[in-house]
């Protein structure tokens, strides 16, 4: 026992392992059957097996393989691509994938796990968030849960479904094991959950879901060597497919809003000269006169913690929050100003607004983010 105890402490591959043996270890001393239950383990008394089955079985459905032609040559050879998607809307025939998996494609092809093949048309897309909206016309669809929490955590259990190297419909389990990632465009839309499931080249698109079968992520990258897997992968969070998507099914295109600031993390000096608890939030340190910041009354040195629904953890938080804001929507922000917290309602203005030459600014220097 202490053999297998310090093998499992040693090597990173048994410790999902030993969670499974354990939970069977405590099923099995329980004598639970939970068989029919929603959790992602749950054991099987006919084959005597602890399985993921049942949950499996109700995700896949959900999930496609994407199929593209981006050239066609004159000998009739074609050049494409590969990729997944998930079924949002079965009524509809809405499919959400990446804009990297259908973008300049000739034709795409939706194929189901029951090998119906459909040709897709694109509602819309968008490239900063690496998402793009789909529509198939098929009857009975199944759609998958969409999670319509934001409450995923480092160490949930997750699985990853998809068309890894064209192997439609294949399934790897992990955990999310970091989130608020971004990738490799400072200016881009990202705050990616990062996952140890196995993810490689054909799943993007795919589906990332949690133990109770709902989605919360669509797989969209992975940091490997030689295009293989090798334990991080990244998938887009709830709050932005779910706000994207709404935008590309009724507008066609994203819009995003602009706060009419500059901000600036939270330094150990701005947390000194203000009494601030934490370095948790966003710091204003210029104020457009003729912005929505501006109207609803946020002056430089407030610091804002919260954006309607979300926390702001950092600069980075709330600039990727406002961006996600279709313009003349107005949101509750939360701000701390000389120790005291306040809240009050901006109307967002479009991103591309012209700001005036005059700026109410704060004093030293900063890491500015435009918003």
């Amino acid at each position: 026992m202490r053999a297998l105890t310090s093998l499992i402490q040693t090597e990173p591959a048994l410790r999902l392992i030993s969670v499974f043996l354990l939970s069977a270890i405590a099923f099995a001393l329980a004598g639970v059957s939970v068989a029919q239950d929603k959790s992602a383990i749950s054991y099987d008394t006919a084959r005597n097996v602890f399985t993921m089955a049942p949950t499996i079985k109700r995700v896949t459905p959900g999930v496609v393989s994407i199929s593209t032609i981006l050239e066609e040559e004159a000998d009739g050879t074609t050049i494409g691509g590969i990729g997944s998607g998930v079924i949002i809307d079965a009524e509809a025939g809405l499919v959400l994938t990446n804009d990297h998996v259908i973008n300049d494609a000739q034709s795409i092809t939706v194929i189901l796990s029951d090998k119906r093949r459909y040709v897709a048309t694109v509602m819309g897309q968008d490239r900063e968030t690496d998402l793009a909206l789909l529509q198939i016309e098929a009857a009975n669809l199944t759609a998958l849960p969409i999670s319509m929490s934001d409450d995923v955590q480092v160490g949930d259990l997750v699985i990853a479904v998809g068309n890894p190297f064209g192997l439609s419909h294949s399934v790897s389990t992990g955990i999310v094991s970091a989130i608020g990632r971004m990738d490799d465009n400072p200016l881009g839309y990202s705050d990616l959950i990062q996952t140890d499931a196995a993810i490689n080249p054909g799943n993007s698109g795919g589906a990332l879901v949690n133990s109770a079968g709902e989605l919360i992520g669509i797989n969209s990258a992975i940091v490997a060597k030689d295009k293989g897997s090798s334990g991080i992968g990244f998938a887009i969070p709830g709050h932005t497919f779910r706000a994207v998507a709404q935008q590309l099914e009724t507008y066609g295109v994203v819009s995003r809003g602009s706060l009419g600031v500059m901000i600036s993390p939270v330094t150990q000096d701005v947390q000194a000269r203000l009494g601030l608890d934490s370095l948790d939030g966003a710091h204003v340190v210029e104020v457009n006169v003729d912005g929505a910041a501006f109207e609803a009354g946020l002056k430089v040195d407030d610091v804002v913690t919260d954006f309607g629904e979300r926390t702001i953890g950092n600069s980075s938080d709330l600039r990727y929050a406002v961006g996600l804001v279709r313009p003349n929507t107005g949101v509750f922000v939360t701000y701390i100003r000389d120790g005291v917290v306040s809240e009050s309602v901006v109307i967002i203005r479009r991103k591309d607004y012209v700001k005036a030459a005059a700026f109410e600014t704060a004093l030293g220097p900063a890491s500015l983010d435009e918003n």
